[in-house]
């Protein structure tokens, strides 16, 4: 888009100011079509000096997530090579299943500032407030239709591991798809999966990071189990960067994936806050209570009930009692 050509070319230039003729002479367009897009950039909270003889200069940016900055020194190989970006949509995930049937490469990544209709796991609505992030990404794995669960595992060691990094906050995952600060939530993931008897399709995976949002927005029985990076650190984290790095991590744990890499597993169980506790598991129909053993190679719990046989459990909602062995 031309206006994100405008802010690029903004942001890059040493001395400050870009004038009117030399955005348009690189941009191909006309002076009035260069104004055109900085007063777009000003509706949508940019604040852009323009000065007589120098030219336009960028003082102030919103928190928003620009496509071409999050590209900017990325380096990935497949994650992220095409990045689409919109204000709003209803979903990440829906988009990103409907781009996928229409064809979409390996790696394409959905990202919204807000969603009008988030979904969470089993049917359940995700709440969506502005300030954090929300993506979703077409996968295009080679891989048997078997291995398909540990996608999640994937990505919440991607997340888990992006957070670490980028905040330094000990975040741990917890079996199957929710990632935890002091006992409380701050990301979650779903999949959603095409697929022939004998092969995989395509699989969306879905992220949600509570970033810098405002916690009020949270529907009160959520915002006690929830947290945002902002809370944790006592600071507004910068969206681009984490995104920036969670693309990188994704990148990397995915190539991993596709190269059957044991450390998928390792690593998840390292990052775990799940194993060696005594659970429940609501499947929805039936509830199990014992402790959670480990995963087997296809990503399902394995659970210890108190009369001592295992159940392998592939889905459920967890609740982690204090009781550890």
């Amino acid at each position: 888009m031309k206006k994100e050509e405008v802010l690029t070319l903004l942001r890059s230039s040493r001395s400050g100011h870009v004038s009117g003729s030399a955005l348009a002479a690189v941009m191909g367009v006309s002076r009035t079509a260069v104004w055109k897009h900085v007063k777009t950039l000003e509706r949508e909270g940019y604040a852009i000096e323009a000065v007589p003889s120098k030219g336009y200069r960028l003082t102030a940016s919103p928190d928003i997530i620009v496509a071409g900055d999050v590209k900017q020194g990325l380096g990935t190989k497949i994650i992220g090579k095409e990045i689409l970006h919109y204000a709003e949509v209803a979903s990440t995930n829906t988009l990103a299943m409907d781009l996928a049937q229409k064809g979409a490469d390996d790696g394409t990544v959905v990202i919204a500032e807000t969603q009008t209709g988030g979904k969470g796991r089993l049917g359940r609505s995700w709440t969506s407030p502005a300030g954090n992030l929300y993506i979703s990404m077409v996968l295009r794995p080679a891989v048997p239709i078997s291995q398909a669960p540990l996608i999640t595992l994937m990505g919440a060691v991607a997340v888990a591991s992006c957070l670490r990094r980028c905040c330094g906050v000990p975040a741990g995952i917890k079996w199957p798809n929710d990632i935890l600060l002091s006992g409380k939530k701050v990301s979650g993931l779903l999949t959603e999966m095409s697929a022939e008897p004998d092969r995989i399709r395509h699989i969306v995976l879905g992220i949600g990071v509570n970033v810098n949002m405002d916690s009020r927005a949270l529907h009160p029985g959520v915002r006690k189990m929830s947290t945002s990076l902002a809370a944790a650190t006592g600071r507004r984290v910068d969206r681009t960067a984490l995104l920036r790095t969670l693309l990188a991590e994704l990148d990397l744990w995915y190539h991993r994936f596709l190269h059957n890499d044991e450390s998928v597993l390792a690593v998840w169980k390292e990052l775990n806050v799940t194993l060696g506790h005594r659970v429940t598991v609501d499947g929805g129909r039936v509830t199990l209570e014992g402790f959670a053993r480990g995963v087997d190679a296809e990503g399902r719990l394995i659970l210890k009930l108190d009369d001592g046989t295992l159940r392998q459990v592939a889905a459920g909602d967890v609740t982690i009692m204090k009781e550890k062995h």
